[in-house]
């Protein structure tokens, strides 16, 4: 295996942004058995080594393809790009907007009637801009249309951290 390789290429995936996430697994659970340091407890250090190694950058590659974000961030890195770097913060008003609408609806769920279905009804729609967003993503990317697909992810970051606090806020409220 070639730790130079990018993650797409070292699991036999298409470098693409929609990928079969059972393939992924299956993938990942057959490297995984045949490069697993204890196969070469035997060998000599160097081989030791290179086993950690390629079991470290294989559950490294494992964790950034399963994850719809990093996932994406990853392929624009592959093109030389920094979606998050912190010069890069320009977003559409609008979704700006919107960000800060949704934070002021999650600020007021605890103090709703039916803080249960007011939850629910805050993760489904975070759900549904999240797959949106991974939608835009695709096709940006696989038209070329970079600066789109950048924009697109920055977007779904956004969406991904209020998802958490979402999440966060259910287990703090129902618990």
């Amino acid at each position: 295996m070639d730790l130079t390789k990018d993650y797409f290429s070292n699991l036999g995936l298409p470098c693409r942004y929609q990928i079969d996430m059972a393939v992924l697994a299956d993938t990942h659970r057959q490297l995984q058995q045949v490069h697993h340091p204890d196969r070469f407890a035997a060998d000599t250090d160097a081989a030791q080594r290179r086993a950690v190694q390629t079991a470290s950058y294989l559950n490294q590659a494992y964790a950034v393809l399963r994850s719809p974000l990093r996932r994406a961030i990853y392929l624009l890195e592959l093109h030389g790009m920094e979606p998050l770097a912190p010069t890069n913060t320009s977003m559409p008003m609008d979704f700006l907007l919107q960000q800060m609408q949704l934070r002021e609806r999650m600020e007021a769920l605890p103090d709703i009637a039916d803080v249960e279905a007011g939850l629910e009804q805050m993760a489904e729609e975070l759900l549904a801009m999240h797959k949106q967003l991974q939608t835009e993503f695709a096709a940006a990317y696989d038209d070329g249309q970079l600066q789109s697909a950048e924009v697109a992810v920055r977007k779904l970051q956004f969406i991904d951290k209020l998802q958490q606090e979402c999440n966060d806020l259910e287990g703090r409220l129902l618990d």
